[in-house]
């Protein structure tokens, strides 16, 4: 697998560190005894390692992505799938925006709305999760007064893991953690994910700057990645590049957000961004 990751620093400095047939099924989307919604022609087709082994039966792919897929960070059905049925018995609940907008979630638990409403009700509204895309907005628009403790709490658990080891390399360094920038960077950084999937660059698809995705950049900085499959990976990666390593090791900034996201079938994979501000 070829692993590509670039970086872009302040104005002044810029630096490069630079077919499957289709299944004839009949296995649509199933809800299985478990809560798990999973197709077993997606998972199939995204996955010919695990068919090379265990073949196309749905039984023995499912039982695959039950023991080690989930694990693994495979998903049990495409993230184009829209379920059937969003009534979970919250009016403010939307499944498909909680399964696309926490990938993370999705990955481990599906797309069954039942287990994603549970999933928000239990822990994503701790976490600071929101459950909609209109509360994500209202908070947003008053994210300023927030205090920062309470911001630090809406991220993934990939973009956790990332956040925390950049600051333990930092520490290392003998420099100031990053603070998690959760009203401008991180939205900027997941914006960012997306948009590397299909035009990997420091320049976004409409031609302008990747920095243009977040709010009055100042002195900022861009790292981005593709087709390392965990934090510790990319950030391997990263440290191994003198020209990410000095983004991340950079005295002047005081704030990162993360981005990271999975889709199957693509050239890489995973993609991840890092942006930085002072």
């Amino acid at each position: 697998m070829k692993i590509r990751h670039f970086l872009l620093m302040t104005a002044s400095v810029m630096a490069l560190a630079l077919s499957i047939p289709a299944l004839k099924a009949d296995a649509a989307p199933v809800t299985m005894a478990d809560g798990t919604v999973f197709d077993a022609e997606f998972y199939a087709s995204s996955y010919p390692d695990v068919v090379a082994v265990f073949g196309t039966n749905p039984d023995l792919l499912y039982m695959h992505y039950a023991l080690c897929g989930k694990a693994e960070g495979r998903l049990a059905v495409s993230p184009s799938y829209v379920p059937t049925t969003t009534n979970t018995g919250s009016s403010d609940f939307d499944v498909v925006y909680y399964a696309g907008r926490y990938p993370d979630v999705a990955t481990i638990l599906g797309y069954d709305p039942a287990l994603l409403k549970l999933h928000y009700d239990l822990y994503g509204k701790a976490e600071g999760r929101f459950p909609n895309a209109a509360a994500e907005a209202a908070a947003g628009s008053s994210a300023a007064s927030v205090p920062a403790s309470v911001t630090t709490n809406n991220i993934g658990a990939y973009e956790q893991q990332v956040l925390d080891l950049v600051n333990a390399e930092r520490a290392k360094a003998g420099l100031a953690p990053l603070s998690w920038d959760a009203s401008n960077l991180a939205p900027g950084a997941a914006i960012r994910a997306q948009e590397i999937v299909g035009y990997f660059s420091h320049t976004r698809p409409d031609g302008t700057s990747c920095f243009t995705a977040i709010r009055n950049p100042g002195r900022v900085g861009e790292n981005i990645a593709a087709g390392q499959r965990t934090p510790q990976a990319v950030m391997n990666s990263w440290m191994n590049s003198s020209g990410h390593r000095a983004n991340i090791l950079n005295a002047g900034y005081t704030k990162i957000g993360v981005g990271y996201v999975y889709v199957p079938g693509s050239p890489y994979g995973a993609y991840w961004v890092q942006m930085f501000s002072s």
